[in-house]
């Protein structure tokens, strides 16, 4: 048992010692952190298209359109997105458009963008064939600020902002310094009395025989040329909820048409022809020196006062519209996203974009401006909706050579939109008006029996 005892007490004693000698475990090495990943570049905004966009619009000056359709693909395709995309154009003649868009509907099939006229945007609407703008596009807003407001309100409908300006103008009354100078008048008429006065001694003294020329072709021109002389007056024909306020037998709309009319038949300043001649006919008599007033758009002062295109290069000048307020009509075209744009994204995109570039301010080539409003301004001499547009140099330029700008400013500060077009009936009713007006201009109707006609049919077509 002793023997036993002592040889696990050496054993114990020797494993002690071994592990005492044996060597040191080397050290374990400290954790440390993992290296950051590689920065990873963002991933490039992926390519849109290749796509077709149909675009509506009328017939004028196509040429100038496709160039800026062709700048608009070039713009899009380096945008970010890049967008591969074309567009086609299907159009019509501007006094057919309606027509031709709403039979276009009426079969099933839209369009991307399309142009429209302040006439036709409540129709449209309601039907559905064209969206608010502002709901796919809300950017389409911070242009308010920058849109005269008969131009806004021309584009906005049930309180939603459909579109952006193709361009918008303001009806002018205009008159040649060369007749008014010979008939020894120093001063355009201010009121619609004086129109007639300074036209009877124009006419007594054989330097015409028709001094007045506007146009009432039963067509879109005549509207803009009764709402400009109905304003003049400070005319008001609907409230804000588009009830008929206007006086049938007496007041500004009453007393501008039996201007007319006597102007027509009695006077004899101006010609029963007119009840035939659009605008564009009365702007070629005017440059033929025929008539010493006519009441056009702005943009016709360009052809008035270019030498080698009119007969009164430098003689033609805008005035304040005649009469009480001195207001006149303002009218709108512009561009709408068609329901078939909205359905598929890349496509909606597209649109928005194009119309972005047409109807506002892009940066093209470093330089971020309204450019294809501007172009169509200088080139072509058309309005714009956006005031700071007078600002620029070279419209300042372009508009100095066709008119005196100060009046230009002036009268569009004191332009409106025509009231009633929010309706959607407001197309079928103007129709009507155009004719019925006709007759008692021609005294073939009396002019109170005619404005009680139009005022029930407005409540009817409201019903």
């Amino acid at each position: 048992m002793l023997k036993r005892l002592v040889f696990f007490a050496v054993l114990v004693a020797l494993i002690v010692v071994a592990v005492a000698c044996a060597p040191a475990p080397a050290p374990t090495a400290t954790a440390q952190p993992a290296a950051p990943a590689a920065p990873t570049k963002p991933a490039e905004p992926k390519a849109l298209g290749p796509m077709t966009l149909e675009l509506g619009g009328w017939t004028y000056d196509n040429a100038k359109v496709m160039q800026n359709l062709q700048k608009y693909q070039e713009w899009a395709a380096k945008g970010t997105p890049a967008i591969d995309v074309k567009v086609t154009m299907s159009d019509a003649g501007y006094g057919d458009f309606d027509t031709f868009v709403t039979t276009r509907y009426a079969g099933g099939k839209s369009f991307d963008v399309l142009y429209s006229s302040d006439h036709w945007l409540a129709k449209w609407a309601a039907a559905g064939w064209v969206v608010p703008l502002e709901d796919y596009f809300p950017d389409a807003k911070k242009y308010a600020a920058d849109i005269t407001p008969f131009a806004l309100s021309a584009m906005t409908y049930k309180g939603k902002q459909y579109g952006l300006p193709y361009y918008a103008d303001t009806m002018f009354f205009v008159y040649n310094k060369k007749i008014l100078a010979d008939a020894g008048i120093s001063v355009p008429p201010t009121t619609w009395a004086e129109v007639t006065q300074q036209s009877l001694t124009i006419k007594n003294k054989g330097l015409s025989q028709t001094p007045v020329l506007i146009g009432f072709k039963a067509g879109s021109w005549f509207e803009e040329d009764l709402f400009a002389m109905f304003y003049s007056e400070g005319g008001k024909l609907f409230d804000d909820k588009n009830a008929a306020v206007f006086d049938a037998e007496k007041g500004p709309i009453f007393d501008m048409i039996e201007w007319v009319a006597k102007a027509i038949n009695d006077d004899k300043i101006m010609p029963a022809k007119v009840m035939d001649m659009t605008a564009v006919d009365v702007q070629q008599a005017f440059k033929n020196g025929d008539a010493a007033f006519v009441i056009v758009p702005g943009y016709m002062m360009k052809e008035f006062n270019t030498p080698g295109v009119s007969k009164i290069a430098g003689q033609a000048a805008v005035s304040m519209m005649p009469g009480k307020t001195h207001n006149t009509n303002g009218f709108t075209r512009m561009y709408l996203l068609g329901k078939g744009a909205v359905a598929d994204d890349a496509k909606k995109l597209a649109s928005l974009k194009l119309i972005e570039f047409f109807g506002g301010k892009t940066t093209v080539d470093g330089v971020t401006g309204y450019h294809i409003a501007k172009r169509w301004s200088i080139e072509n001499g058309l309005g714009f909706a956006f005031p700071s547009l007078w600002t620029d140099p070279a419209v300042d330029k372009a508009f100095s050579a066709m008119a005196d700008t100060n009046v230009m400013k002036a009268q569009q500060a004191l332009a409106f939109s025509k009231q009633g077009m929010s309706a959607p009936w407001f197309a079928e009713w103007i129709s009507s008006v155009r004719s019925q007006v006709q007759k008692a201009m021609l005294r073939q109707a009396k002019t109170a029996d005619v404005l009680n006609g139009l005022k029930t049919l407005w409540t009817s077509l409201a019903k």
